[in-house]
């Protein structure tokens, strides 16, 4: 979308005009030849005070996306006119999308700036009809949720490790109906999380793992598994330079989780959610674990670590798992797992796998609906012999340069049982923001898997 500033207005306050002709413009803008959607205009008037907001109708009236882009770019405009009070009348509501379009107002309202001796930052206020007032909150909701994500993620490694994080959760949810079980890093064997405790013991930080519970119903539980990894340097088989700047983000699938079920508690959605988080960081100290290392897992699983930077689908197999062992047999899981993704598909849509290909065309609705774009991949049954190791039953790394996703999909799916219903969302390529990645965590996943919990009856054809 564009923005264009033409006049110069210091007066605080602002109101928002829509157009949906050319024709209805003021006068001093009636002599350009093309609008273009969400193209922005700022007019003088006797008052100083009306923002214009010019915009053709959308090829997609149902264009979800593009009514979020029109509040974001509305937000970012006033802001940038250090205007702190916008107001919307009735009639204007009345001509755009409401919900989606204050959905991408509120999630514009977000600068991760608290390490920042000066802020210098004043909030923008919005006034809308009455008749508006409940949807202006369920969006603010929605966008608390993808803030909480974005702020998990952006967080700076030595602020963020695995206590932390779990006592941040005890905070976040402490006057919900979220309950949270912290298993700490000495109880981790015996709860037989094998592969936390590997990934995490080279690290002063100790690993451990959240469960959060949100019941309020006995009917189609689903677990939510989240990788958590909150700094990986690779391990031993440590990154280059410029691949481990970012790695603090490597806990955006744990982040994903969190800030749905942070949606689910808010909007009192009725469910039955066990979300699961190992965490831990992955560096290389005096004890880390090595490649050529055996880790058996609870169900006598036997693996060999080809690669210790390939320590996600370790600890997602771990926690899927346990999410069995509960009984759970629909599981959902999201990571940062492989910058291989990122080459198929570039930087906005994410892989998702599923061991039901029945299940594809309602994920790329759902993932449409939600502003978390995905798309199917494939998982190739032939590929699952370059995870063939020697001295193990499998190996956590290809023998192949190719199709890296798929083989960590395939290593996953080793752990899944016959009968659980299971979906894999590799989001590797998609946790910064795809527009400018300088703006940090982009909290993605968040609505996708909130979508995916509230239409589950439709996703597994109940």
């Amino acid at each position: 979308m564009k923005q264009k500033l033409s006049y110069r207005v210091d007066d605080m306050k602002a109101k928002l005009i829509f157009y949906q002709q050319k024709e209805e413009l003021p006068d001093q803008l009636q002599n350009r030849s093309v609008c273009d959607f969400g193209e922005m205009f700022q007019c003088y008037n006797e008052l100083a005070d009306s923002i214009y907001v010019c915009y053709a109708q959308p090829e997609k009236q149902d264009d979800k996306l593009e009514w979020e882009k029109l509040g974001n770019t509305c937000y970012t405009f006033v802001e940038k006119n250090h205007i702190t009070s916008v107001e919307i009348n009735e009639n204007n509501c009345e001509k755009i999308n409401m919900p989606d379009f204050l959905e991408g107002f509120y999630k514009a309202d977000y600068k991760f700036d608290r390490y920042l001796s000066d802020t210098n930052r004043k909030e923008v206020h919005l006034k809308l009809p009455k008749k508006f007032k409940d949807t202006s909150i369920d969006a603010k909701k929605i966008a608390a949720a993808v803030h909480v994500a974005r702020d998990i993620c952006n967080e700076p490694a030595n602020k963020l490790y695995p206590a932390s994080f779990a006592e941040y959760l005890h905070q976040l949810f402490n006057q919900t109906d979220v309950e949270v079980e912290i298993i700490p890093s000495k109880d981790l064997n015996e709860k037989e999380f094998y592969a936390v405790e590997t990934v995490g013991k080279g690290s002063e930080y100790e690993p451990c793992v959240a469960v959060l519970t949100l019941k309020n119903s006995d009917e189609n539980p689903v677990a939510l598994v989240g990788k958590g990894i909150t700094f990986d340097s690779g391990g031993v088989n440590v990154k280059t330079s410029n691949a481990i700047a970012e790695m603090k983000m490597d806990l955006s699938g744990a982040a994903a989780v969190t800030g749905a079920m942070k949606l689910l508690a808010d909007r009192d959605i009725t469910c039955h959610v066990k979300a699961i988080l190992p965490m831990a960081v992955n560096v290389s100290g005096s004890s880390a674990y090595l490649p050529s290392d055996v880790i058996q897992f609870r169900d006598g699983t036997t693996v060999e670590v080809g690669n210790t930077d390939a320590e996600g689908r370790l600890v997602i197999a771990d926690a899927i798992l346990y999410a069995q062992s509960l009984g759970m047999n629909r599981i959902i899981d999201i990571a940062t797992l492989t910058g291989n993704v990122g080459q198929a598909l570039g930087l906005k849509t994410a892989a998702i796998f599923s061991n039901d290909i029945n299940h594809f065309d309602k994920l790329y609705k759902y993932g449409q609906k939600s502003g978390d774009s995905v798309w199917p991949m494939p998982l190739e049954k032939d590929y699952k012999q370059y995870l063939n190791s020697q001295v193990a039953d499998i190996s956590n790394m290809s023998s192949h340069p190719f199709a890296g996703s798929i083989t960590a999909a395939l290593f996953i799916e080793h752990f899944v049982k016959e009968n659980t219903k299971w979906l894999h969302i590799d989001m590797a390529n998609t946790s910064k923001v795809f527009q400018d990645a300088a703006l940090g965590a982009s909290g993605f996943g968040t609505k996708l898997l909130y979508e995916l919990v509230v239409q589950q009856k439709e996703l597994w054809n109940d």
